[in-house]
């Protein structure tokens, strides 16, 4: 089985373990690698739909590995019991919806050794209910596939005392405000590697959001509050204008 860059990104991040619950597995493919590679000697393969489920069982089957791998219909982990996996991936849907299906099932989720994550979108989301939450983010991976940016994490449930103390979601230091948000969008683990790939990611966003805040700041002096009120345009230029910020604080940490 060889995997897209962004799976096999996904895959490379668990640790060895003996049962992982993929939840959204689409094809089935991360499963029926990580049983070929002999990380793990069980998957459960679940989706929330019945046609790719059908497509995973179809491959599950033309790859061998019947014995090996379960496949479920369910929602998130509804049909997964306590305990019954170490590891979650859980990787393809966007940032709402990941931490949705993380809430509903904590206690799963904080009895399992490692989680990995890869949100499509809203990645502060995440790594803010991981940290407030008591996880622990151990480790963070970017790859970059067909034009598009794709960040990825593992993670551990720390227990209470990650709470109480206040911890960021990647090291045992009580962080200001400003400083979190950017580590919570952009990854501290990533930043404090330098990672080539998420600097690329933020020099392409950084043209991007100073040629929105260019654009903005045009329609504002040109009046053209007939074609959207003009406080709907200050208010999208403030957003715009914080992230930009943000890069720009982000990109800092490759100065030194």
């Amino acid at each position: 089985m060889e995997l897209s860059k962004r799976l096999e990104a996904v895959a490379s991040l668990a640790d060895p373990g003996e049962t992982v619950a993929d939840v959204g597995c689409d094809h089935g493919y991360v499963g029926i690698w990580l049983i070929q590679q002999k990380l793990f000697s069980k998957v459960i393969a679940m989706d929330v739909r019945p046609g790719p489920l059908e497509a995973a069982r179809k491959n599950i089957q033309l790859y061998q590995v019947e014995d090996q791998i379960e496949i479920r219909l369910s929602d998130g982990l509804d049909m997964l019991s306590q305990g019954e996996a170490d590891c979650m991936i859980c990787a393809g849907m966007g940032g709402a919806l990941t931490c949705r299906i993380l809430n509903h099932h904590l206690q799963k989720v904080k009895a399992m050794k490692q989680v990995i994550l890869q949100p499509q979108s809203e990645l502060h989301l995440v790594r803010k209910f991981l940290r407030t939450n008591g996880f622990l983010i151990l480790r963070e991976e970017i790859v970059m596939e067909d034009g598009k940016y794709y960040p990825m994490m593992k993670a551990a449930f720390q227990g209470s005392e990650a709470l109480e103390n206040g911890l960021g979601s990647s090291s045992t230091e009580i962080l200001s405000d400003e400083l979190q948000e950017v580590y919570d969008y952009y990854g501290q683990l990533l930043l404090e590697a330098k990672h080539p790939v998420l600097k690329e990611w933020l020099l392409k966003e950084r043209e991007i959001t100073e040629n929105i805040c260019t654009e903005l700041q045009k329609a504002i002096a040109m009046g053209k509050e007939k074609q959207q009120p003009i406080e709907r345009l200050l208010h999208r230029l403030e957003e715009v204008s914080n992230k930009k910020g943000r890069i720009r604080k982000a990109l800092t940490s490759y100065d030194n």
